[in-house]
């Protein structure tokens, strides 16, 4: 039977209108038989004069997701992904949980077919709308998301958005999830043009007794150490750096995912703090899930935590068991600007922590020689991380942004600026680095985007759709592609726990090889990139220097380097 739309607005058109006026710019969608109400309301925009995100299209779900990530961490500001019903969703889980592991607030809609066999418009009309039926379809990410609904009614769609989208922006962030039942986005709404009720939670200073105690604790301490894994992302370093360099505290990045230091901070002292964290009286834990790996370090005895940040227990990990002496719950930066304050009322005005300071600059000075030793003998054939790094770290401009997922050494790398480096959620859901680095494009084409993964890091990343995106849409991104033919992360696990085991002195370590390894290049050039492969250290800066200049002319570039570890 053939169902005429009804006159007038319709649920679709509440759904994006509400997106748009509560921020958000841009919807990654995949799409399906779901979505002919919402692909009619873009199409009809002109005429109904509702102002409707962006939508762009992307050929994979999981690679809209990362991009729905990365554009985040670049602009500040949350992204829409919408997908096709349940085997959409299922394609989109990996990136969610990326997301959820880094507070990254996404707008993840799906379309749910449809509820009705006969007799409303948007009725079931193809034979696949009987096998994606299921019975809880958000129960796949329901443990990942802050919040989900299935719109049942269309007066909901504009409310049901508002409130999705406020959730999702309160601390701490999230993303959350939308069901789209195609019945319900074609219905007729009379949506009234009502501004969104937003009002996200945000949090402010901790309280004012445990800020106090800290300052107590590390007012005290001789070897304060502070860690830090995702930093509050602002127009500067801000808080961190100023607290840093005032009362000599050394910062640690381990694992970071964001940059919270200029890596020429005088406090920073590198990603690999083990020595630190036992040497410590009191250690500042800095929205970090995992300061420390416990089975590898142990803390001095005596030695104190304060922990900082928007969840400072991170209660949606099952079992943590670090230490805590005093909670700084609340704004992160919030927490340190009130730590500050009340250090300043412990500490004397021309205290200068001189022998603090001589002590982290001669670290410093072993960190930095130990790298220059890795580089040093990593410009052959093959060539080593540590070379490779610093190549790309010195052909980088000022505006530049690179996103690493098992591929650089930053150790070997200077980052200055905000907003220059990010990594991989500790929830390592490969194939994170090349989607996340197109969506900060999409935030920001004015700045140069390098994402440096590793050969199976890209292979996760579905690289066809990454840069059938790029071409698509127009994003310049260089890829280099770390080409060590192995699962390092996997090898590296095995060795660790059997060090003289059978595994550790095979040829080949079972479940680890990537060969044969594909023409990484050639899967780039079928888009139109311009790529290469580079097998010796001495062409390495003639290829970079090449593969950023076609950037900077508007086209896509890759560059395999081999690589061993």
């Amino acid at each position: 039977m053939k169902h005429t739309r009804p006159e007038g607005s319709f649920a679709a058109e509440a759904v994006l209108g509400h997106m748009k006026a509560a921020g958000i710019d841009v919807i990654f969608a995949n799409g399906g038989t779901d979505f002919p109400s919402i692909i009619e309301a873009f199409a009809r925009s002109a005429e109904s004069g509702i102002a409707m995100p962006e939508p762009m299209i992307v050929p994979h779900e999981g690679v809209a997701v990362g991009m729905a990530h990365g554009y985040y961490l670049m602009s500040g500001r949350p992204a829409g992904v919408m997908v096709h019903v349940n085997v959409g969703l299922a394609n989109s889980v990996m990136g969610l949980v990326n997301a959820a592991s880094e507070n990254v607030p996404v707008l993840m809609c799906s379309g749910r077919t449809p509820l009705t066999e006969k007799g409303r418009f948007g009725s079931r009309s193809s034979p696949i709308h009987w096998g994606q039926e299921m019975r809880d379809q958000a129960g796949m990410i329901r443990e990942i998301v802050k919040w989900d609904y299935e719109l049942r009614y269309p007066e909901q769609a504009g409310p049901a958005i508002d409130r999705a989208i406020s959730i999702a922006m309160s601390e701490p962030r999230g993303p959350v999830y939308l069901s789209l039942p195609r019945e319900a986005l074609a219905e007729p709404v009379r949506d009234g043009g009502r501004p969104p009720v937003l009002a996200p939670t945000l949090y402010g200073p901790p309280r004012a007794e445990a800020v106090g105690k800290a300052a107590d604790l590390l007012a005290a301490a001789e070897r304060p150490l502070l860690i830090v894994q995702s930093a509050e992302i602002g127009e500067d370093f801000g808080p961190l750096a100023r607290f840093a360099e005032r009362y000599a505290l050394p910062v640690a990045e381990y694992w970071s995912t964001r940059l919270a230091l200029p890596t020429t901070h005088p406090m920073h002292v590198g990603r690999e703090p083990a020595d630190l964290v036992r040497d410590a009286d009191v250690i500042v834990v800095l929205n970090a899930m995992v300061p420390w790996i416990p089975d590898h370090v142990e803390l001095a005895p005596g030695c104190r935590v304060i922990a900082i940040g928007p969840d400072p227990q991170f209660r949606a990990v099952p079992m943590r068991g670090f230490e805590l002496d005093v909670s700084l719950a609340g704004g992160t930066n919030e927490g340190l600007s009130a730590l500050a304050e009340a250090m300043a009322a412990r500490v004397p005005a021309d205290a200068d922590f001189a022998e603090r300071r001589a002590r982290i600059a001669a670290l410093k000075e072993a960190q930095a020689a130990a790298v220059e030793k890795r580089v040093g003998l990593g410009g052959g054939a093959p060539m080593n991380p540590a070379f490779v790094s610093r190549c790309i770290s010195d052909a980088m401009g000022e505006r530049a942004t690179l996103f690493n997922e098992l591929g650089v050494d930053p150790a070997a790398m200077a980052f200055t600026a905000p907003r220059s480096y990010f990594a991989n959620p500790l929830s390592g859901g490969l194939g994170w680095g090349v989607p996340a680095a197109l969506g900060a494009l999409v935030a920001d084409r004015s700045r140069q985007v390098i994402a440096a993964v590793g050969d199976g890091s890209y292979m996760f990343a579905n690289p066809v759709a990454c840069h059938q995106t790029a071409a698509a849409l127009g994003l310049p991104l260089l890829t280099v592609v770390f080409n060590n033919g192995i699962w390092n992360a996997v090898r590296r696990a095995t060795v660790y726990m059997y060090p003289d085991g059978s595994a550790a002195t095979a040829n080949v370590m079972p479940i680890t090889a990537l060969s044969p390894a594909p023409d990484y290049a050639a899967v780039a050039r079928a888009h139109g990139a311009h790529a290469e492969r580079v097998e010796d250290g001495a062409a390495l800066p003639g290829a970079l220097a090449r593969a950023l200049a076609e950037t900077r002319s508007g086209r896509q570039a890759l560059l395999e380097v081999v690589v061993s570890y």
